[in-house]
């Protein structure tokens, strides 16, 4: 779903124009970001969720640190606390509220989403129950979910712009480049999961 991630930037972007959209992309998908060290290292994976199952929403994650419950708060609390401290005066008050529950959209779209694979503690401390709603269970409705934030980024985004912007065709410009990442990686995860 990292289209979707995107799209909750675009959203968010449109709220508050003054927080750089890179940084909201960024702040997106963070726990993906510290996935992909972790897997290169063998201490996570992507594994089809059943033998022969392909297409979107297919892939079981195994992602006991980047993407559990307590891992995505505690980065989140980093993530705005380090805009607090580093970047208030420059993108707002809040812009560390806001940049943290960027971050955590993230685990909230993928507890959505995913299969039960996700969770509570970091290495599964515990052993507590696995979490995730499964809506990948319905490619479909998973799909339609990821789409409608898509949409709502793309078109909030291209509203901000464009009403911020004087000169009509640079606004055009910054919303068809930010439509067309967000559409992109939508394709992307219908043709690459």
């Amino acid at each position: 779903m990292f289209a979707g991630h995107f799209g909750v930037a675009g959203i968010v972007k449109a709220w508050r124009p003054g927080i750089p959209m890179a940084a909201l992309l960024v702040a997106s998908q963070a726990p993906d970001l510290v996935f992909a060290p972790l897997s290169v290292m063998g201490l996570e994976s992507l594994d089809p969720a059943e033998p022969g199952l392909s297409g979107y929403g297919s892939l079981l994650i195994t992602a006991p640190f980047s993407h559990s419950l307590v891992s995505n708060v505690i980065l989140a609390v980093v993530v705005g606390s380090l805009v607090h401290l580093f970047l208030r005066r420059r993108w707002g008050p809040d812009a560390g509220w806001v940049l943290g529950g960027v971050v955590f959209s993230h685990w909230l779209l993928d507890l959505l989403v995913h299969r039960p694979d996700m969770h509570v503690l970091p290495g599964d401390v515990g052993g507590l129950p696995l979490l995730g709603l499964g809506l990948w269970e319905l490619p479909v409705a998973a799909a339609v979910v990821e789409g409608a934030l898509v949409v709502a980024g793309t078109v909030l985004y291209g509203w901000r712009v464009s009403r911020d912007l004087p000169d009509r065709r640079r606004a055009w410009a910054y919303g068809a480049g930010v439509g067309a990442l967000l559409v992109g990686s939508f394709v992307f995860d219908l043709l690459a999961s």
